[in-house]
């Protein structure tokens, strides 16, 4: 899932809590279109949202400005403007996406009232007398500080809601009472926060935090939460919590699908082959020529693609993987270059970027490239020669900066002389070309493997085992692996499946293919323990035929007394 979408679907989920607070909510996409507004800025704007669903802000309000906040990139609060003959105080918050800009959240409220407030104020108007006005009007939760920071005011709303007394709360420091609360430095700097998210005993409030100047100086602040009813906070804030998971859930799955996971300390094994791949695949990520991987399946070339990544200058912009075999070929073009709104029947009516142009000032994966067809073959040569894409059904092309990683499982040049892969494309993508060894080239790396396996898959399967016998570690070392890593991880979650919690896994774990008979080699022991052995056996087995008489022990084992004592000492043998 793109970008594009997922500002689609973070509006979609905040839309049930969007329509029922007391500030009006403005969302916008990275092209300042507005995908999300809610019932309050349709009462403050005076526009419904029919009218503004899917237009440009800077069109219909450009008193906002909502471009300055896609372009800094940086939260703008405190900012007052007038429309339609009110005062609308607005906050405007990026929305980011692993440093991404992707779209805008524009807070905003009708200060209007306040203002009044504050100019009655001004005009030298008792204090006291106008708050206690205001405790008694308002359902909403209101508090009142001196320019200290202590509580003068609190209505029985807000007490409530913090489960105080109200008059004990009155006098005390307002950081005493209110959790994470600004209401102090506020009443201290002079400077207005509205429609700011604070959290309050593990959930969250929106507020407005207010000064109060009378002659030019500050006597203090009022802060509000902005709710019609309390009541509702409760589930109000369940839902911003689930949300906030969720979005937290999916921005992960985001971050994972274009971002390298892996290192080259993630590549197990140091075998002599393994570490000469290693360090040539280290070269080559510090250079910005195309590369080309070939191996076996299962060998663990996007594992080197994700390090060749993270190892180059690229590390911080986007990896893009794309598995060539898996996309449908009449799905790959749309998949890579993307397509503008209503390019075809079915398309999304937004349009959608393309792989290419998300990989820009990163790198792609073409994972499986022997998979492509011959006529989007043509078309990735026009993107390596030219830099430069145009998505479906556009009428433009957009310059990019991407750096190709290419994988394959078969003969590029055998498909070359079956006319199944282009010449001129394989000699673009051969410029650095990293074979990834076998399992069968690289066996003294199994052992390792195997350790590393079997705590990985323990903590999948919340399980312990001691390890693995040296008898299976052997029959696993004289396997074939045509699946290599892939099929030897496999084996490991197979056998720690049937394995009891604790013990080692043993012969009889494995499958009947990796131990087939010609496959079980015996322990090889020294001549020595073999012959100590089958000595004091032999002389045991004497002693119990002839009941303890070492004479007769003596003739039938046909040595003299003196020798059996000699080798019953050696062997500890009482009697």
């Amino acid at each position: 899932m793109g970008i594009d979408n997922f500002t689609d679907y973070t509006s979609k989920k905040l839309d049930t809590i969007l329509q029922n607070i007391y500030v009006g909510v403005i969302e916008t996409d990275k092209e300042s279109k507005i995908i999300n507004y809610n019932k309050k800025a349709e009462s403050v704007l005076g526009i419904k949202s029919q009218k503004v669903l899917g237009k440009y802000a800077f069109e219909l309000f450009p008193e906002l400005n909502i471009r300055e906040c896609l372009k800094r990139g940086k939260k703008i609060e405190k900012e007052q403007i007038q429309v339609n003959g009110k005062i609308i105080s607005i906050t405007k918050i990026p929305i980011k996406q692993y440093e991404e800009i992707v779209g805008c959240i524009t807070l905003i409220r009708d200060d209007t009232k306040y203002n009044t407030l504050i100019g009655e104020l001004k005009n030298e108007k008792d204090i006291s007398e106008v708050l206690e006005t205001v405790l008694e009007m308002t359902y909403d939760g209101i508090v009142f500080v001196d320019k200290y920071g202590h509580i003068k005011m609190i209505s029985e709303v807000y007490a409530e809601f913090l489960g105080i007394d109200k008059d004990e709360a009155v006098g005390k420091h307002v950081k005493e009472v209110i959790e994470n609360t600004r209401m102090h430095i506020v009443a201290k700097t002079g400077i207005r926060e509205t429609v700011d998210f604070q959290k309050v005993k593990g959930r969250y409030i929106i507020a407005n935090r207010i000064p109060i100047i009378k002659h030019g100086e500050i006597q203090g602040a009022v802060g509000q939460l902005l709710f019609r009813n309390l009541k509702s906070f409760d589930s109000f804030s369940k839902r911003v919590t689930r949300i906030e998971k969720k979005i937290k859930r999916y921005g992960e799955n985001l971050h994972e699908n274009n971002s390298a996971a892996y290192s080259f300390g993630n590549i197990i094994g140091n075998s002599e082959i393994m570490d000469k791949t290693k360090e040539f695949a280290k070269k080559a990520a510090r250079t910005t020529s195309n590369v080309l991987l070939i191996g076996e399946s299962g060998t663990g070339k996007e594992l080197f693609a994700h390090a060749i990544h993270k190892d180059s200058d690229r590390a911080y912009g986007n990896f893009v993987k794309v598995n060539c075999a898996a996309i449908p070929a009449e799905l790959l073009e749309s998949e890579l270059f993307g397509y503008e709104k209503g390019a075809f029947t079915g398309a999304n009516r937004e349009g959608k970027i393309g792989k290419f142009e998300l990989a820009d000032g990163g790198t792609i994966f073409l994972d499986e490239i022997g998979d492509m067809p011959l006529a989007m073959q043509v078309k990735l040569l026009r993107v390596i020669q030219e830099k430069e894409v145009e998505r479906i059904g556009a009428d433009y092309t957009k310059n990019i900066d991407i750096r190709i990683i290419a994988a394959t499982n078969r003969c590029l040049e055998k498909m070359i002389k079956e006319g199944k892969f282009r010449k001129d494309l394989y000699y673009r993508l051969n410029v650095l070309t990293i074979k990834i060894p076998s399992l069968r080239e690289r066996k003294d790396d199994i052992e390792i493997l195997i350790d590393f396996l079997i705590g990985k898959i323990g903590e999948k399967l919340n399980k312990y085992i001691k390890g693995i016998s040296p008898e299976a570690v052997e029959c696993m070392k004289n396997y074939s692996w045509e699946g290599n890593i892939r099929q030897l991880e496999n084996v490991i979650e197979r056998a720690m499946n049937i394995v009891n919690y604790g013990e080692k896994i043993l012969m009889e774990h494995l499958p009947r293919e990796i131990i087939g008979t010609n496959n079980v080699i015996k322990k090889i022991y020294k001549l020595d323990d073999v012959i100590n052995k089958a000595e004091k056996e032999a002389i045991l087995n004497a002693l119990a035929a002839c009941k303890g008489n070492k004479s007769k022990v003596a003739k039938l084992l046909q040595i003299s007394r003196t020798t059996l004592y000699e080798k019953m000492n050696k062997h500890n043998i009482l009697g």
